[in-house]
């Protein structure tokens, strides 16, 4: 196979070999990229099996250098593994588009030592190997032939997939997730069986020229792909979120809605005027503050309401509970969001 890597971009490069380590087993990938990325072009998750019945979650950074022209350096590949020591890593994988040089391997070959984490180099040979494997994806990236995007992203890398519904981060660059997420994906580790994560902010919200319309397509695709849809709602103004939740209704998915408590209304009015009558100024105070409306006549659905309703998605909730009667519930905090969700994980777990 005669490749010009000529014929390719840095960006689509990172893209082609993204693609490839996720058919070799890897999940939880998250590019990140650009100025910033700290010597990290892509960092991912792998599972392997240790004994029958033991298995070890390993943190890989991936750097991908596309070079035509140049050769990789001892310079240039020491201020890259002194940038990687930053991070709480197993591997460091670097992808190159060419071979590497005698006297680097020698130096390669010294160093491994000084590291806490392990080096692999994947060169020209592997790379080109891994288009022979699969020719779709040299087909896809260096003769532009379009693929059904929808049929070819399916993989089955874990045991069950999540995609994770709930605000932006305040800025929107790729490789960013909002703090709990962050701390659901660590979490989850500790977990035996191997969850992997659609986070609906690495698609297309990075202001580098994608259309909403790709990114709305995007996360489409990733809850038609997912076992289990997530969602966390800690405002009044999680419109997206919503929308969200409906789509994986929809679709039949299984789904778990996490309420924070700051959002919940606060009713002053006790419900009970006494052991066997009910206050009217209780079902007052509901009407108004939750349906907005003036009324005070309890009725069957004011029966069946429960504290975990009372917010702005009260209509939301009781339609998904008649509707779909295994969606899980449940109000939480910002600081018990992490631990109630992992609990809610390792009923699968099981």
């Amino acid at each position: 196979m005669n490749i010009d890597w000529n014929k390719i971009s840095p960006e689509r490069f990172e893209q082609l070999c993204t693609e490839i380590i996720r058919n070799e087993g890897f999940y939880n990938i998250r590019r990140m990229g650009g100025s910033g990325d700290r010597g990290r072009d892509i960092i991912a998750q792998k599972q392997t099996q240790l004994f029958f019945g033991s298995n070890e979650i390993q943190n890989w950074i991936i750097q991908c250098k596309r070079l035509v022209k140049s050769n990789l350096t001892i310079d240039d590949l020491s201020s890259e593994l002194n940038k990687v020591r930053m991070h709480k890593v197993d591997y460091y994988l670097l992808i190159l588009s060419n071979t590497l040089k005698s006297n680097l391997v020698d130096w390669i070959d010294g160093v491994r030592k000084d590291y806490s984490f392990k080096i692999l180099i994947n060169d020209i040979d592997w790379l080109e190997n891994q288009l022979r494997r699969e020719p779709s994806l040299y087909k896809y990236y260096f003769e532009n032939i379009s693929r059904n995007e929808v049929i070819y992203s399916i993989k089955n890398n874990t045991q069950l997939q999540i995609y994770t519904a709930g605000k932006m981060p305040s800025n929107a660059i790729r490789g960013e997730i909002t703090e709990w997420r962050n701390n659901l994906e660590i979490g989850s580790s500790i977990l035996g069986s191997k969850f992997g994560f659609y986070h609906p902010e690495f698609a297309g919200c990075d202001h580098t020229g994608i259309y909403l319309s790709e990114t709305v397509q995007s996360d489409f695709r990733m809850i038609a792909q997912s076992d289990i849809l997530i969602a966390y709602l800690e405002d009044n103004e999680q419109f997206g979120t919503i929308t969200e939740i409906m789509i994986a209704y929809s679709m039949n998915k299984q789904i778990a809605i996490f309420i924070d408590e700051k959002i919940k209304t606060n009713i002053s009015v006790p419900e009970m005027e006494d052991e066997n009558n009910v206050s009217l100024e209780y079902y007052k105070e509901v009407y108004n503050k939750v349906f907005k409306t003036n009324h005070s006549c309890p009725c069957d659905l004011m029966n069946d309401l429960k504290p975990i309703h009372l917010n702005n998605y009260w209509f939301m909730i009781e339609f998904l509970l008649l509707r779909q009667p295994d969606t899980f519930i449940r109000m939480t905090t910002k600081n018990k969001l992490n631990s109630d969700i992992i609990k809610y994980l390792k009923e699968f777990d099981k």
